[in-house]
């Protein structure tokens, strides 16, 4: 069974609401952000950029870096932003904001971030090499992780780094750091429209250390805990599954949510609840209406108080401020118009439009 105290991260949601936003408004931010170009002899470029910002408007744009797309791409998956220095690709690639340079070239992916020895964790896989190396950033040495760690560890880890769980067919299975490898469970189905990469994937969250949100057919949700104990939670019916079924999600304001096709419900595993899911936190307070609206897409709110709406994409926060990718209404947001910023400072929006924008990375502090 669980218990309120068995996950603190739902229960200290109101608590941190409480925190008196106003006084973090208004530092001053700059945003970063990348833009395709082209080089003298036609091949693409990207170029990370810093748009200075001063009471919510652009007093300066900087070019940082300008790489051959097919030596450095920030365009193939999540890039985050350390120490407010380091912009870190999904490769595990690292730019120094500061001295504009690259200071590693990853040949794997990007497993994590290692704070206590401030090292990128990356993952290689190819014919001639393999393992988990590590890319300290002070000073800056590339070495191999002494096995077994967590850092191999496959799939979705913990919240406390510990263990970690993956979905194979129906199957859950709970890995180690010692890699050991341990079945929750064979029968957490979901079922879609499609026969498609995730047909057979169980989809699932951790909901703390010791236990994982899943599903046993669309709707029938059920608890599964570390040593296989499975109870059920709530049924939701009826669902219309997506293409490839529906997921069980957490957004950015730690609310977890099951998604299905044109609609979606909040969990609350404490409460044992459903409830229609109709805003999804973006962090720092912001918020975006969950379902786009065919008429304007998503209305947009900072500590419950609308301050727009757009037809929008990818959205950054920090404390203030909003950048959210635009374009006109059905317009295929997988390229668009530009990026519209929001800073509390102002109370209004900013428009930035690039000729060619790449991605959203995200804000620092000047």
């Amino acid at each position: 069974m669980i218990s309120r105290r068995q996950i603190p991260g739902l229960i200290l949601l109101p608590i941190l609401a409480l925190v008196p936003w106003v006084y973090a408004a208004d530092s001053p931010r700059s945003l970063i952000l990348v833009e395709y170009g082209k080089d003298s002899r036609g091949a693409q470029t990207q170029t990370l950029v810093r748009y200075h910002f001063s009471h919510g408007v652009v007093v300066a744009r900087e070019s940082i870096l300008t790489s051959n797309t097919l030596d450095l791409r920030y365009d193939v998956g999540p890039n985050l932003i350390y120490e407010d220095r380091y912009v870190i690709t999904a490769s595990g690639d690292v730019v120094d904001l500061l001295s504009q340079e690259v200071l590693f070239k990853s040949k794997g992916e990007l497993v994590g971030i290692d704070g206590t020895s401030n090292s990128v964790i990356v993952r290689v896989d190819r014919e001639d090499d393999a393992g988990i190396y590590a890319f300290d950033l002070v000073p800056r040495r590339y070495r191999p992780v002494q096995q077994p760690s967590r850092w191999a560890m496959p799939g979705t880890v913990s919240p406390n780094g510990r263990l970690s769980a993956v979905g194979e067919g129906a199957k859950i299975w709970l890995h180690r750091p010692s890699g050991e490898k341990v079945l929750l469970g064979s029968d957490f189905s979901r079922e879609g429209t499609l026969l498609c990469s995730s047909f057979a994937a169980p989809t699932f969250v951790w909901l703390d250390d010791r236990h994982l949100l899943t599903q046993r057919g669309n709707g029938r949700l059920f608890v599964v805990d570390i040593e296989g104990r499975i109870e059920p939670l709530v049924t939701i019916q009826p669902v219309s599954p997506p293409p490839c079924g529906p997921e069980i999600r957490r957004d950015r304001g730690n609310q977890i949510y099951y998604e299905a096709a044109q609609k979606a419900w909040l969990i609350d595993a404490v409460e044992r609840s459903v409830g229609p899911y109709l805003w999804e936190a973006s962090g720092d307070g912001f918020e975006l209406e969950h379902q786009q609206d065919s008429s304007y897409g998503h209305a947009i709110r900072y500590h419950g108080k609308n301050i727009g709406q757009w037809w929008c994409g990818d959205a950054v926060t920090a404390p203030g401020h909003i950048a959210v990718t635009f374009g006109p209404v059905g317009s295929n947001l997988g390229y668009p118009k530009g990026v519209k910023v929001w800073s509390a400072e102002s109370g209004d929006w900013t428009t930035i439009e690039p000729e060619w924008l790449t991605t959203l990375i995200g804000w620092i502090a000047k």
